[in-house]
């Protein structure tokens, strides 16, 4: 409903006005002052701006998405002024909607890292604008026993509707094949391993297992899902602590299907399903890590060769190809696409 209602609000014929006076006539007071200043920002950037592809300057397509969003916000301002607007969360719509607009324009100027330096991989995945396409392969499925482990991090706001997909082969709707690592809700989010098979419901009842998300924006930590038929359970670690479990009946057993592609960031089959955020050191194992193994996991490195190992990027520094990088296996290979950027470290 909120992603609607915003479309209808930046939809409307634009007008410009001044601001000399922020009240809705007829209906109260709304304070929607932010919005002149949000408006500054917005024309400074575009003013000072340098549109190119070389280093320090900014993408043409993102050039223009700022203007778009200028455009929106007189559009918002004129209907305040109008009176339009009569509650204050229809004013923060356009606030939210021009500040994710500024942080994306921010984020998309153009500097180039040189192969291997330390770097962290951010990918802007809301809207589906970018995510981490690691390809097909029968490894990524699960199977009866299967371990999948990263770091996480992400900022504030990295999730705007209530399904947000981190690493998933899910494949919906009927037959709802696949597992997927995702989060739920946009306040309190909790983070969720889910598991589809043969046997699932179509009315999604899916084996799940969730925790709170955690709440240390800007931090890194590490999630573990383990998938375990001889103990029949699901178990999701942060940190290495057991955080939550389920118990499985014997046939629920995540099986290869015809289309086992995996994203980051993204759902593969449904794009609506997205969050912003970064990732390293991201594994799967053909076998489920005990809570001993996965302490151990968190602050160890791998070469590849591990037994048991499916697939394994470390996204900790910049690769010679953001289209073609390699898993430590030789296996596998991973493409960045849409928007996304490489931060050196320090």
């Amino acid at each position: 409903m909120k992603k609607h209602l915003i479309y209808f609000l930046i939809c409307l014929p634009i007008l410009y006005v001044s601001c000399d006076d922020n009240k809705s006539d007829g209906h109260g007071e709304l304070d929607y002052e932010e919005l002149f200043s949000l408006r500054t920002e917005i024309q400074n950037r575009l003013d000072t701006a340098i549109v190119g592809i070389v280093d320090g300057t900014y993408p043409q397509e993102s050039y223009k998405s700022l203007e778009e969003a200028l455009e929106n916000l007189n559009a918002g301002i004129s209907r305040a002024k109008a009176g339009d607007l009569i509650l204050q969360f229809e004013v923060e719509n356009y606030v939210l909607a021009v500040q994710k607009a500024i942080k994306l324009f921010d984020d998309a100027r153009i500097f180039t890292l040189p192969v291997g330096t330390p770097a962290e991989i951010f990918v802007n995945g809301i809207d589906s604008k970018g995510y981490i396409d690691f390809g097909s392969s029968a490894e990524f499925c699960g199977g009866p026993y299967f371990t999948v482990e990263t770091w996480a991090k992400y900022d504030e706001g990295y999730i705007e509707f209530a399904f947000g997909s981190f690493i998933s082969t899910f494949i919906s709707p009927i037959p709802y094949k696949g597992w997927t690592l995702h989060y739920w809700g946009v306040s309190n989010s909790l983070l969720r391993f889910s598991i589809g098979t043969d046997d699932s419901n179509p009315d999604l009842t899916l084996p799940t297992i969730s925790t709170p998300a955690p709440t240390n924006y800007g931090e890194w930590f590490h999630v573990a899902a383990v998938h375990d038929s001889g103990s029949k359970k699901l178990l999701l670690y942060i940190n290495g602590e057991l955080k939550s479990s389920t118990n499985l009946t014997a046939n629920m057993v995540v099986n290869s299907a015809d289309d086992m592609r995996m994203w980051a960031f993204v759902e593969p089959k449904d794009k609506s399903r997205c969050i912003s955020g970064y990732m390293k050191k991201f594994r799967i194992w053909n076998v489920a890590k005990s809570e001993s193994d996965i302490k151990q996991l968190m602050n160890t490195d791998v070469d590849g060769t591990e037994n048991g190992l499916s697939c394994a990027w470390d996204f900790t520094e910049k690769p010679e190809n953001d289209e073609a990088i390699p898993d430590k296996t030789g296996r596998h290979s991973a493409k960045l696409v849409g928007i996304y950027k490489w931060k050196a470290l320090n």
